[in-house]
């Protein structure tokens, strides 16, 4: 079965206004046709504000902690990666996307952390 997120015809009407693009746009984007950064930013705006629903199930991501260098890892899928610093008074995060630093983070506290992990899952899910 081929991937796709299944949304509303207002969802959809919603991302051809947000991103000012055409209905065959976002129908490429959320049937994986397209994989341009246009396509990509309508996957994730797609699951994570307009609740669309994915066809297939997102991969399980796996957790690793490393104790001499300090941190956790977690990956999601092949493409995307989060390591959390567990140094002392150190809360930063980093999220890898293709082995290339996506963003940067200082989660001061776990609700924000969580949210950060289900933004980074989101944005796996849209690759």
């Amino acid at each position: 079965m081929a991937k796709k997120i299944y949304l509303e015809d207002k969802g959809k009407a919603h991302l051809r206004r947000l991103f000012n693009c055409s209905n065959v746009m976002v129908w490429k984007a959320l049937t994986f046709e397209s994989d341009s950064k246009l396509a990509r930013k309508i996957r994730f705006v797609a699951l994570k504000e307009l609740g669309g629903v994915p066809s297939w199930k997102a991969d399980e991501f796996e957790t690793t902690h490393e104790e001499v260098e300090k941190t956790m890892t977690q990956t999601f899928g092949e493409r995307v990666k989060l390591v959390v610093s567990k140094r002392e008074g150190d809360n930063s995060v980093v999220v890898y996307v293709d082995g290339k630093v996506a963003r940067r983070e200082v989660c001061e506290s776990l609700p924000a952390f969580l949210s950060l992990q289900g933004e980074v899952q989101c944005m796996a899910m849209a690759l």
